[in-house]
């Protein structure tokens, strides 16, 4: 269900059990409201902050012992800050394998070295071509250079000094430090030249072994943070808290919390204004929906989430404190009318505007202005949502709200005579910011509030649109007739939706799946009788009336069991309502000649007749294409023709009677059609015949195509 959902449009009969039922949902909402405002009542607080003068000086009134967070923390901190970073023990694998690459290496250079046909710039090419390489063209070409015994002792040097290093924890910050040490582990017996081979040649193939372990190393730290004890701090008799004038230190500011100056004892008499102004709002709200929007009323679903969304954005507001700062301008408190526009309809969701932004402004201590800021942002998010078909609406909505919370700011600024350039910018941007965010936060939790509300929203809408769908791939695969006429019918039923103003996007995604309960039997429908022929030539006419009825059941059922939401299940018993199967009906009486009448209800489908605009749009573009593939109209007066047929049985029916259509409305969806069928039978360009003999089929395949 999205914004304009004909479940919320039609009229709604108040029974007792759904006054009962909306009498008991608004005496929850309004307890509720009364407990988040009741929260608020505490008494005045002395207003003191860390690191500004005190108004006034205060003396402990008793000695008072108590734990302080404060030092307790700063002992845990200094505890924690002494333990050094935890390392892991050194990698034999690492190890064994630099080994590894360095014999590998090696072994190659030693092959390169031997090769009689390269000269020695050749062979320069070749080594340089190793990646692991990375020593310089002078220690490549020496060791090249040298003679067989010598060029073994260094290998067998190299192998050794890098076994008896990588042995060792090196860390990465320790690197460049060990290869410094490896001159000193090369053997004395080497010439100093032999000894500077040796060493470049170890120094390529070092790496790290030994990492550090944040997971061990905050095991550490959390264990040095556990050792340390509650830190007890003792306040005297007559021991200044603070003095006037002085700067307050946190120190102090914790003290006198903790004897109870900053935290006055609220009486019973603190709870009752907050509690009876959140009644009065709700019982404000009440007579708000029962004024103007008294369907709402039968349909608890909205109720409930207008009840929670009003309740949690009222909450969080309350949770931001009662000074004004920052976080309030940035607070996305038009989100909630986003929401509200979408899942339910603008009218609502102003009423929750006018409910929040009176709570936003008293859990501020009366801020005027911060009222009128969420007043401002969410009646533009109100009216400026609908039916949501794009995504990018609310990203534009959004913009529309910054926009409006920007010029509310701007005011009261210029009304404070503000001069300070930063305040003015800080405030703008925050302005600016809340409306990205409440349109940011409405799309990203549009999916998880339908849901939870077992509310369809655009978004799974859109979703179930997509071809790939199983359902849908089902259907093309196992009755592609069906399918093609499905798609037809969503044009039709989209473009006669748009014209009245009817939810096109939920006509034309239920117009896919009104037929997938052919899919059980699809030789049994003319669309999928691709060789010409007709089941029902052997049938009985009841049998026939039978299979083709039933395959509103079956798709029932399959909707289900691909989890296809109850709302656009409706549309598949609704766009048949209960007519009549009219071609087996006179078969049957046909063949009855003179003998007892045929029992209608023996070829009527179950029902019940559209309940909306938008599943009597179904029915009646179902009907039209139905009749139009059969007649194949070549004129706009054949087709008008069919599309009055069709619309006149369906009035003579009664199908329309409770679908809320106006004359009005039928008089556009039947342009609608005539639009839509126009461009598709319209008539056909007949070309010269080629010179010739051509064959019929192929001369009839050219004239399709056309």
């Amino acid at each position: 269900m999205i914004a304009g959902d004909p479940l919320l449009s039609r009229s709604a009969h108040l029974t007792p059990l759904t006054i009962l039922r909306a009498l008991l949902i608004g005496a929850l909402f309004a307890l509720a409201l009364a407990l988040v405002f009741a929260f608020q009542a505490a008494p005045e607080p002395l207003r003191l902050e860390a690191g500004k003068p005190s108004p006034k000086t205060i003396l402990a009134s008793e000695r008072v012992t108590f734990i302080s967070e404060l030092l307790t923390e700063d002992a845990r901190a200094k505890a924690e800050a002494q333990v050094r970073d935890v390392y892991d023990p050194p990698d034999a694998s690492l190890a064994r394998n630099q080994v590894r690459a360095a014999n590998r290496v090696l072994n190659y250079f030693d092959s390169v070295r031997h090769d009689p046909y390269s000269s020695p710039e050749r062979k320069l090419e070749w080594v340089h071509q190793v990646p692991t390489l990375t020593r310089a063209s002078q220690v490549l070409s020496r060791t090249l250079a040298l003679e067989e015994p010598a060029y073994q002792r260094i290998v067998s040097e190299v192998v050794y000094v890098l076994d008896v290093t990588m042995r060792n924890a090196i860390r990465p910050s320790d690197l460049s430090a060990e290869a410094a040490r490896i001159p000193s582990r090369v053997s004395l017996a080497f010439s100093a030249e032999h000894a500077e081979l040796a060493t470049a040649w170890v120094q390529v193939f070092i790496a790290p072994n030994s990492f550090f372990n944040p997971i061990r190393t905050n095991e550490e730290r959390a264990r040095a943070r556990a050792r340390v004890g509650a830190v007890y701090h003792t306040v005297e008799k007559g021991q200044a808290l603070a003095r006037e004038g002085e700067v307050v230190t946190p120190l102090a500011l914790e003290a006198l919390a903790s004897t109870g100056f900053l935290r006055p004892s609220p009486s019973a008499a603190d709870y009752a204004g907050p509690a009876l102004l959140a009644i009065l709002l709700a019982i404000l709200l009440a007579i708000f929906l029962i004024h103007s929007h008294p369907r709402q009323i039968a349909h608890p679903r909205t109720l409930l989430l207008l009840a929670f969304l009003i309740l949690i954005f009222a909450a969080c507001a309350k949770m931001l404190g009662d000074r004004s700062t920052m976080l309030h301008y940035l607070f996305p408190i038009s989100a909630a009318a986003m929401l509200l526009t979408v899942l339910a309809n603008s009218g609502v969701a102003l009423g929750a505007t006018m409910i929040l932004a009176l709570s936003f402004g008293f859990f501020a201590h009366g801020s005027l202005e911060l009222t009128m800021y969420a007043l401002a942002g969410g009646i533009v998010a109100s009216l400026s949502l609908g039916r949501i078909e794009r995504l990018p609406a609310f990203l534009w909505s959004g913009v529309y709200v910054a926009a409006a919370n920007a010029a509310v700011v701007a005011i009261f600024r210029a009304l404070a005579l503000e001069k300070d350039a930063m305040v003015w910018g800080a405030a703008l941007l925050a302005a600016l910011g809340n409306g990205i965010l409440s349109g940011l936060l409405a799309l990203g939790s549009l999916f998880l509030i339908g849901k939870l509300f077992g509310i369809t929203t655009s978004l799974e809408l859109l979703d179930l649109a997509r071809p790939t769908h199983p359902l849908l791939k089902k259907l093309l695969v196992e009755a592609p007739g069906t399918y093609h006429h499905s798609l037809i019918v969503s044009q039709l039923a989209e473009q006669a939706a748009q014209r009245i103003g009817a939810d096109a996007l939920l006509v034309r995604v239920a117009a896919y799946y009104h037929d997938v309960g052919k899919t059980r039997d699809p030789q049994s429908f003319v669309e999928n009788q691709m060789d010409g022929i007709n089941v029902h030539d052997t049938l009985a006419p009841k049998a026939s009336a039978g299979i083709v009825i039933d395959h509103v059941a079956r798709g029932i059922a399959l909707a289900k069991k691909f989890g296809i939401p109850e709302r656009l299940r409706d549309f598949i018993p609704q766009h048949h309502g209960t007519t009549l199967a009219a071609y087996f009906h006179r078969k049957a009486t046909k063949q009855n000649g003179n003998a007892a009448p045929v029992e209608e209800r023996d070829f009527r489908y179950p029902g019940p007749k559209p309940q909306s605009r938008e599943t009597a749009i179904l029915m009646l573009a179902d009907g039209v294409e139905a009749t139009t593939r059969a007649e194949r109209p070549t004129t706009p007066e054949q087709i008008r023709a069919i599309v009055d047929y069709i619309f006149g049985e369906r009035l003579r029916d009664g199908q329309l009677d409770e679908s809320d259509l106006t004359l009005r409305d039928l008089q556009q969806v039947k342009e609608a059609f005539f639009g839509v069928l126009q461009g598709l039978y319209h008539p056909r360009v007949k070309y010269p015949e080629p010179p010739g003999p051509v064959e019929p089929s192929t001369v009839s395949s050219e004239t399709a195509e056309q």
